[in-house]
């Protein structure tokens, strides 16, 4: 009896292998894909969602900026109704320069805010009094949303800002006449469907920043 010898053809063993190697790769790709859904999505202490959306500081700047220069009107001086709005400056004096220290204060929400963003800026006079280069400021930079509502954290979302006072030979009193006046941008909501309100604020100055503003009325 004769034994066949049966012979696998080479063409046939290649596209074997290479299945069984779309195969493989095909599982690699879904399973770096589910690990990024399920680790690379919530980071925050609190499990808040990363943030992606388009806005940035240059965006945020532009906006304020442009609507001091062209509709400042549009700044509302009436608090909102759907959370507590308030503005608060204080004075930091130093043995070489003094320091004055604005923050925005937004608590008491009273319905759902997504992805909350926070942007001020001052009285375009406050530039002559101020070493920087810049007035406006922006929470826009965090890598993750805050989302609030009632009963939820965080309770609050502050942003505030130091600057360095120039001295004061270099100061006209004329200048520091509004230095209670703070341009407030809120906004949040889904990224296709944002809300944006803006306020003139008055900040309650502190009781030592009240002493200081003394010295200049004489």
């Amino acid at each position: 009896m004769q034994t066949q010898t049966q012979t696998k053809d080479p063409t046939t063993q290649a596209r074997k292998r290479k299945r069984l190697f779309l195969l493989v790769l095909c599982l690699l790709v879904t399973a770096v894909c589910l690990a990024a859904c399920s680790f690379g999505v919530e980071h925050g202490p609190r499990g808040e969602v990363q943030r992606t959306d388009k806005y940035t500081f240059n965006t945020e700047r532009r906006d304020i900026e442009a609507r001091m220069n062209k509709d400042r009107e549009s700044f509302r001086e009436t608090l909102p109704e759907r959370y507590h709005l308030a503005a608060t400056v204080d004075v930091n004096p130093g043995s070489e320069a003094d320091g004055i220290t604005y923050e925005i204060i937004l608590n008491d929400v009273r319905i759902p805010m997504m992805n909350v963003l926070q942007s001020f800026t001052l009285d375009s006079d406050m530039i002559h009094t101020l070493q920087a280069a810049e007035l406006f400021n922006s929470n826009v930079s965090n890598t993750y949303e805050t989302t609030m509502g009632p009963g939820k954290e965080p309770p609050g979302l502050s942003l505030s800002r130091s600057y360095v006072l120039k001295p004061e030979s270099e100061i006209s009193p004329e200048y520091l006449q509004n230095y209670t006046d703070v341009y407030v941008k809120i906004s949040y909501g889904p990224e296709d469907q944002r809300t944006e309100e803006y306020f003139h604020l008055k900040a309650r100055p502190s009781s030592r920043m009240i002493e200081y503003m003394k010295s200049w009325e004489g």
